[in-house]
């Protein structure tokens, strides 16, 4: 009994001392994590709306507005050329991906009510399969679509609101659907 006790305590012990160690690793290293995750989310917004020179956080009332009505939507970005507002940006969640969620950007010329630029922040789809809809080809199927309606799949995309379907990748696609559609839908509410 008296060795079992010994045994338990000394394996809390070692595990209070672990604990610590990697707590005190942590507090160095988050720092460091979060600005590495703001800068290429900095980059990420450069390349999907090249055109803009800065960017603006949507203020946090109309964006948790925005959020209650589309649970999708994550952040919105006003994209400023010489301080005159171009489109927006979106940062939204596909939801129910075969690997689930899948995190983008999509990039809205408000001008010509044109999609600008997207890409893929974060996936855990089937390398190969799924993780098509990160290709280039793939957001050149999305790039130049019009958002006055809702984008539909198709294996030939012709029309303005057309993205390419992948064979064998359908729930990818349907989540990407699913979260550039939130941005759709976001829009109306970010102009007013």
């Amino acid at each position: 009994m008296k060795e079992t006790i010994r045994l338990t305590v000394r394996l809390f012990l070692i595990t209070a001392i672990a604990g610590l160690i990697l707590a005190f690793a942590n507090s160095f290293t988050s720092p460091v994590i979060q600005q590495r995750e703001k800068q290429e989310y900095e980059n990420a917004l450069k390349e999907v709306f090249a055109d803009a020179d800065k960017f603006e956080t949507l203020e946090e009332g109309k964006l948790n507005s925005i959020k209650t009505k589309i649970k999708n939507i994550e952040k919105v970005e006003i994209a400023k050329k010489s301080d005159k507002t171009v489109g927006y940006v979106f940062k939204t969640l596909g939801k129910n991906g075969y690997g689930g969620d899948i995190s983008m950007l999509m990039a809205i010329n408000i001008e010509n009510q044109t999609i600008v630029g997207f890409k893929v922040l974060k996936h855990n789809e089937t390398p190969g399969l799924g993780s098509r809809v990160t290709t280039p080809e793939y957001a050149q199927s999305v790039v130049g679509n019009k958002v006055t309606e809702h984008l539909v799949k198709n294996l030939h995309p012709d029309k303005d609101n057309d993205i390419q379907a992948i064979t064998g990748t359908t729930i990818s696609v349907n989540a990407v659907l699913n979260g550039l559609n939130a941005a759709i839908d976001a829009l109306a509410d970010v102009g007013k």
